[in-house]
């Protein structure tokens, strides 16, 4: 380092500091800057610098819900389930099902055709309500547990999550 003056005593040395000190606290600069030999450009202190944010501004964002529009099916009305205000009817729904698992056949049932379940589905297309209306009582069991399992894209109408109410049908050994 370079002293100002020619006395290098230590009390001298010590009243220097000091006044470097104050100087920097009150943003005087006190005896020439010590330039650094490096690849870095020096920025003058009067010049404004534009910083980069560390992270970026959230921007509000819409988002739009993810599923499956929904029409509405011309059918009979259920049987056995009575929607809400505002679920749309959707008809047969295995056609619009994403996973529709296969039901057990029962060991000790010798009948076979299709059993129909009724079914609610709800905004994040589980199914939320069954009732089992038709097809052989030995099956009934069977096809209740996979319309229970079956899932969707949570139904949509413009955009926007709906319940959704229909049948699933399950065909045994036909």
């Amino acid at each position: 380092m370079k002293f100002i003056g020619k006395s290098t005593s230590g009390a001298c040395r010590a009243g220097y500091w000091i006044l470097c000190f104050v100087c920097v606290l009150s943003g005087v600069g006190c005896g020439p800057a010590e330039v650094a030999t490096s690849n870095a450009k020096a920025t003058p202190a009067n010049t404004s610098i534009a910083v980069k944010p560390t992270e970026p501004e959230a921007k509000p964002t819409e988002t739009k819900p993810v599923g499956k529009e929904i029409k509405p099916a011309d059918g009979p009305a259920l049987k056995s389930i009575t929607p809400t205000e505002g679920t749309i009817l959707g008809g047969v729904l295995n056609d619009i099902a994403i996973s529709v698992p296969k039901p057990e056949f029962p060991a000790d049932s010798k009948e076979k055709g299709t059993v129909t379940v009724e079914i609610v589905v709800n905004e994040k297309g589980e199914v939320a309500a069954s009732s089992v209306v038709s097809g052989p009582q030995s099956l009934w069991s069977a096809a209740g547990a996979a319309a229970r399992k079956t899932r969707f894209d949570p139904p949509l109408k413009d955009g926007k999550p709906v319940k959704v109410a229909g049948v699933l049908t399950f065909d045994f050994g036909k």
